[in-house]
């Protein structure tokens, strides 16, 4: 049986739905705010008066209503909250203050690599939250976000990146030792790539309106990870590794490599592979602009240029991406599939993709399946763990206890 809610709960909920729909739509009216949440218009006034009081919001405008008429609009006024965005990737740490709808005001990057200890990435760390928060003192921080590369794994209560290439990041639960640096705040922590899928999907409710579907990203590097939404739900499963894409086994026969990776996907499809296949290769193509030391984007600059090379290469990839999705399609069926980070965002590479998958799937399948490539540079991942810490807070209701904390 459901509990029932006392009156403080209720106007608790109401309080964050309206706050929700605010930090969605930007800029609403009032009869809107009615509409959407599905309160009456007298408790819409109250919760508005009280946070126009407190600061919260502020009216802004005209906007034009539904029926064309010019009305007062309303948006959150918490330009001086920030969060403090945090990326843990193998070749450099990337830091970010990250404004209540996640975008970047602030950044900074301190390169490590596969063998930097653990204590010298914690100190990175914390001497990064350190110098971001110092920036701006007088912001109001929500609190720290991180996002780190994967796959990340929930287990007898330790949260532990296991990355097959770089064991110092397996050796610490991220969250667990900031949080006990900063206690005064809330820590989270997530895969890059489901943060990166947290941005797609605001992105998508943006654009389409539609707030329902399942959208599957794809976060394209050195490896693939992935995140799946539901329902604008982030799908972790028991251990947090669902959506790990990349791992997936395409090839039995494949000989085991110093990391016991047995012929998974990432092998053949990861970007990084670009670059092993065109020195593999090159002497089969004396006239491609390509050479031995061609990088990623190298190859994507002459991919566009039909570079003979270049397009096999590429090709080659995208024939591997398809059988992946091939599996997605029959598992997850899903409405959208993003791809993101070290992809080019071309529309010759979807086309190539979609015509891989009409070999071996039903026309109306494909045609239905709506794969872009994300916007975003690098995979928006700064702004997408920005918005997880805003998410955890609107979540919870935790927001509504910040608000009172640092406006009543």
């Amino acid at each position: 049986m459901k509990r029932a809610q006392n009156i403080d709960e209720v106007k608790r909920a109401n309080r964050g739905l309206v706050l929700n729909l605010l930090l969605r739509h930007r800029i609403i009216s009032r009869s809107m705010l009615a509409v959407k949440s599905g309160l009456n218009k007298a408790t819409i006034t109250n919760i508005i008066n009280e946070f126009e009081e407190m600061g919260v919001i502020k009216e802004q405008g005209p906007i034009q209503s539904e029926n064309g008429r010019k009305i007062t609009g309303i948006t959150l006024a918490l330009d001086d909250v920030v969060s403090v965005a945090i990326r843990i990737n193998r070749d450099a740490i990337e830091f970010a203050l990250c404004d209540i709808q996640a975008a970047v005001l602030q950044e900074s990057m301190v390169e490590i690599n596969k063998d930097t200890p653990v204590e010298a990435i914690l100190s990175i760390i914390y001497e990064g939250i350190d110098r971001m928060i110092a920036l701006d003192a007088g912001k109001k921080v929500l609190g720290i976000g991180i996002a780190i590369v994967g796959p990340l794994m929930t287990y007898n209560g330790q949260t532990i990146a296991k990355v097959y290439d770089m064991p110092e990041l397996s050796k610490v639960d991220f969250q667990k030792q900031i949080q006990s640096k900063y206690p005064h705040m809330k820590v989270y922590i997530d895969h890059d790539a489901n943060v990166s899928a947290l941005r797609e999907w605001r992105d998508y409710v943006e654009e389409t309106g539609n707030t329902k579907g399942i959208m599957m990203y794809l976060n394209l590097g050195d490896g693939i990870g992935g995140g799946i939404i539901i329902d604008g739900n982030l799908i972790r499963g028991k251990n947090g590794i669902a959506g790990e894409i990349g791992h997936m086994g395409i090839n039995f026969n494949a000989k085991r490599n110093e990391f016991n990776k047995v012929g998974i996907l990432e092998r053949y499809a990861a970007p990084k592979n670009l670059v092993r296949l065109v020195e593999q290769r090159l002497h089969e193509f004396p006239h491609s602009q390509l050479h031995e030391h061609s990088t990623i984007n190298d190859i994507y600059h002459y991919y566009e240029k039909d570079d003979e090379l270049a397009v096999w290469a590429v090709n080659q990839m995208a024939w591997f991406l398809s059988y992946g999705i091939k599996n997605l399609l029959y598992i997850l069926n899903p409405d959208t599939i993003v791809f993101g980070d070290m992809i080019v965002n071309s529309p010759k590479l979807i086309a190539q993709l979609k015509t891989n998958l009409s070999s071996d799937l039903p026309e109306e399948i494909v045609d239905s399946i709506d794969i872009r490539i994300s916007k975003c540079e690098k995979g928006g991942m700064l702004e997408g763990t920005g918005l997880m810490v805003v998410k955890k807070y609107m979540d919870s209701l935790d927001i509504i206890d910040f608000i009172e904390t640092h406006y009543g």
